[in-house]
């Protein structure tokens, strides 16, 4: 699987971005959280993983690189 990325980090080469499995996982494991204060920790585990999906599409990884 190629390296794909969540966030580019201007001036810094792409060893140095933000990867979208880094990205996904802490957002999913921030929101379930959040939302362990209404007894949902689940969904929102699964809408913090969700949440930035498009960003595995060729397209998106196409406009990070500057392309």
């Amino acid at each position: 699987m190629p390296d794909l990325f969540a966030h580019s980090r201007e001036g810094l080469p792409k060893e140095q971005w933000h990867s979208l499995e880094d990205h996904l996982s802490g957002t999913a494991k921030l929101a379930a959280e959040f939302a362990s204060a209404f007894s949902s920790r689940e969904w929102g585990y699964l809408a913090g993983l969700w949440h930035d999906l498009g960003k595995y599409r060729p397209e998106f990884q196409k406009r990070l690189a500057g392309e």
